[in-house]
């Protein structure tokens, strides 16, 4: 590549006081310029553009080591073929690079092709000069220099690339700091309107399919289930399962059982790294390495989990749990709702199903007609209760030839109660009403009124009166 700035061409031999002391001020300079830079994307693209300042090359990468697996990877490089800074993998050890990590310190060769553990990288390299980034005692990753002349790096190269590498550390970390931050907030920000959009949701069905969705706003997952437990037959009930975008078949899981059922009872957190080391994993998944499985907790009760898995060892980390505790709380919440929801709705329906039951019931016991052997009379009548039962009451009855009698009524209160003793009420009329016809002696309207006075007095209902007009 071209160099916009002439690096400093000093050689240990060569090396005056004013040359050392300038590049002392350069490296300085740059490693104020570099660690000023807080964006990762940014200081990635902005390093090799530094280094060239400082020393020729023709390619350049950035490898960052991933601990976990223990293989060094390309962050960003100048100079590579694109698929295979992409998809270069090296282990620590391997090539010089691996080497340079594996031992912690600098790796200077001038013929590659005369080293046995070069891997070759970009075709057409002779030289290549790798410095590890170490902080705070830890190595992080390295600084691969290559280029297509033999003999291109010298000491002092390697005495710059190492003193500009510790620099470059600094930065990455507080990039890389700076970024876990920036997405914790964005995190957090997603979490609150993961919240509200939960809060808004009472369908049951339609929430845990939302859960589903939203959760992936916060924690990319390659399976997902919830499980929801049954109080009565002590079972965990898969109601939403979804792999590659798709929902399996529900599942049933004892309490108890399984990391799931282990999660539930004990009402804590699950994080199994590799669950073929762990003796609680029930296989349902073939291709399963890792689980985390997050309970859904509404005060001290367990109603439910969330349950990840992953196809990589280890794939979840202190942060998920993190979030994913957070989300689950509100998740549980909402699912409460939801199904409190539910069960106020099934009971409304089925009281308005028995209201209206009631309301034909009511009008059934109510007459419709004069009785048969009353001629030459007219009867109307009208029922409209305030709310759709009432404690209204009416009759018209012939107990004997040529006799009519009509009772008129109203019963304190309104609703079931009311209409409940207004038709118990309405049975006495007609009860103490034809029972004259066997009296020694003919019933009259005071001595009626006297009788039902009395039965309905023994009920000892207090709160509730009849008026009756007889």
């Amino acid at each position: 590549m071209s160099d916009t700035t002439s690096p400093p061409t000093v050689t240990p031999a060569t090396a005056t006081p004013a040359a050392t002391r300038e590049l002392v001020i350069t490296l300085f300079e740059l490693g104020r310029e570099v660690t000023s830079v807080l964006d990762l994307d940014e200081l990635l693209q902005k390093i090799p553009q530094l280094i060239a300042r400082l020393t020729k090359f023709t390619a350049f990468a950035v490898y960052l080591l991933d601990e976990s697996k223990g293989e060094l990877s390309v962050a960003y490089s100048v100079g590579y073929p694109e698929e295979h800074a992409r998809t270069l993998r090296l282990r620590l050890g391997q090539g010089l690079v691996g080497t340079a990590v594996a031992e912690g310190k600098p790796v200077l060769v001038n013929d590659v092709h005369a080293d046995p553990r070069y891997v070759e990288a970009v075709p057409g390299s002779r030289a290549e000069l790798v410095a590890p980034l170490r902080r705070k005692g830890r190595v992080i990753g390295a600084l691969n220099l290559l280029s297509d002349t033999a003999g291109q790096f010298t000491e002092i190269d390697e005495m710059i690339l190492r003193q500009f590498g510790a620099h470059v550390a600094v930065a990455l970390e507080n990039a890389r700091l700076f970024e876990q931050e920036r997405e914790y907030t964005a995190t957090l920000e997603a979490l609150s309107d993961v919240a509200r959009e939960f809060g808004s949701i009472l369908n049951l069905d339609e929430l845990l399919t939302r859960i589903a969705n939203l959760t992936r706003r916060v924690i990319d997952y390659r399976t997902f289930g919830i499980l929801l437990l049954d109080e009565e037959t002590q079972e965990l009930e898969m109601k939403v399962a979804v792999r590659y975008g798709t929902s399996n078949i529900p599942q049933r899981t004892k309490l108890g059982s399984g990391l799931v059922g282990y999660a539930a009872r004990h009402k804590e957190v699950v994080l199994v790294p590799d669950v073929s080391r762990d003796p609680r994993y029930i296989n349902l998944v073939s291709d399963v390495r890792s689980e985390l499985v997050i309970p859904l907790l509404v005060k001290d009760r367990c109603i439910g989990v969330f349950d990840l898995e992953s196809p990589e060892l280890d794939a979840f980390g202190k942060n998920h749990v993190e979030i994913l505790t957070l989300l689950a709380s509100q998740a549980a919440v909402a699912i409460e709702n939801a199904r409190l929801y539910e069960t106020i709705r099934a009971n409304e329906i089925r009281l308005e199903k028995e209201v209206r039951f009631a309301q034909r019931v009511q009008a059934a016991l109510l007459p419709t007609e004069l009785p048969k052997r009353m001629k030459g009379v007219d009867v109307a009548a009208r029922f409209a209760p305030a709310r759709e039962l009432g404690g209204d009451l009416y009759d018209f009855l012939a107990p004997e030839p040529n006799g009519l009698v009509v009772a008129v009524g109203d019963v304190s209160g309104k609703g079931v109660p009311a209409a409940l003793y207004s038709a118990f009420a309405g049975e006495l009329v007609r009860s103490r009403t034809f029972r004259r016809r066997y009296a020694p002696e003919r019933s009259t309207p005071a001595s009626v009124l006297a009788s039902m006075n009395t039965i309905l007095y023994q009920r000892q209902l207090e709160e509730y009166y009849c008026t009756l007009c007889y």
